[in-house]
């Protein structure tokens, strides 16, 4: 039976423990720590499992690797070890197939693990790995593209462009400080968007499917992954200190809430969006500069199985519930 509208199907079937594990593993992404890699890998093997690499070049190899996996029904689950850009290539091969996708978060930023609740121990991974339950979640189109979390165009976008990744794999969420402060240095450029036809002018927009934005800040509490909704943010801020204004509103948590969120900004569920129709804009997806606009969006992109803590399982059957009841 299919699931309604905006409800991911979360699958309470029990589950054998996973014996066959693909890994795809990014070497460059942020600063982690190797032993995580390392001790995951030894503890599954340790319980019996069977744990090989795919090598992939980039990220649409990867993601033709894992789509043959899934084919052929090669591995009880696959492991994107990386960030969220590794994430994203390895779902993109995943989706539309039953074949689940686990984490070992060892980006920067790691704002799908936050997301979930995945500790970052080598227990935590492999229980998940081991025993979590999958959950279906829906992910979106960016210029045909799959993406599952976020995209960002203008601010966020700049700072990516300016970001030297050598020192982000040094110093972590630290080599973000240097480029945002260039970015805050320049004057504003205003770009086009329209939402499901509404139409804005903005200095910054994201798109999300998480409630987190960098993994600490909470976006919006009407997001979450897995919980099926696109949520658009659309900042008009036209100066540098409206953005400034707007960075501050966001690390407080200010910007997630009617009540307390900056005069210009604008926070809604959206089907389909394009953006810099007139104006040109950078863009980036899960944190990677993804290119210059123009930039078409749709929220009904393929699903993805995700393998995630029990506990997630049971707070995203709470907030469909709750949904379900409240629209009744």
């Amino acid at each position: 039976m299919a699931a309604p509208d905006g409800v991911a199907i979360v699958l309470w079937v029990p589950l054998k423990m996973r014996r066959r594990f693909a890994l795809v593993y990014n070497s460059t992404a942020g600063s982690a720590i190797p032993r995580l890699l390392d001790g995951v890998i030894a503890r599954l093997r340790q319980s019996g499992a069977d744990v090989y690499q795919v090598p992939a070049r980039n990220a649409a190899e990867a993601a033709e690797r894992v789509a043959d996996l899934a084919s052929r029904n090669a591995c009880d689950a696959v492991i994107a070890a990386g960030g969220d850009g590794t994430f994203r290539a390895v779902a993109t091969g995943a989706a539309g197939t039953a074949l689940p996708v686990g984490l070992i978060p060892l980006g920067t930023g790691n704002v799908l693990a936050n997301e979930i609740g995945l500790a970052k121990s080598v227990s935590a991974v492999t229980h998940v790995l081991l025993h979590g339950e999958p959950i279906d979640a829906r992910g979106g189109l960016v210029n045909g593209e799959p993406f599952f979390l976020m995209l960002g165009a203008g601010f966020d976008a700049r700072v990516i462009s300016k970001l030297n990744y050598r020192t982000k794999r040094a110093f972590g969420r630290g080599a973000f400080v240097y480029p945002v402060i260039r970015a805050l240095a320049e004057t504003p450029a205003i770009f086009d968007v329209e939402l499901d036809g509404r139409r804005f002018d903005a200095s910054w927009v994201i798109l999300s499917f998480a409630r987190r934005y960098g993994s600490l800040f909470t976006l919006t509490t009407d997001a979450g992954f897995g919980r099926d909704t696109l949520m658009a943010v659309v900042m008009e801020a036209g100066s540098r200190r409206a953005v400034a204004a707007n960075l501050v509103s966001l690390a407080l948590g200010w910007m997630a809430h009617p009540e307390t969120r900056p005069k210009g900004v604008h926070v809604l569920p959206v089907k389909t969006a394009t953006i810099g129709r007139r104006s040109t804009v950078p863009f980036e997806i899960d944190g990677d500069h993804g290119g210059i606009s123009t930039i078409e969006v749709r929220a009904d992109g393929p699903r993805v199985r995700l393998l995630v803590p029990s506990r997630y399982v049971a707070d995203l059957t709470n907030c469909h519930a709750n949904r379900l009841a409240y629209e009744a």
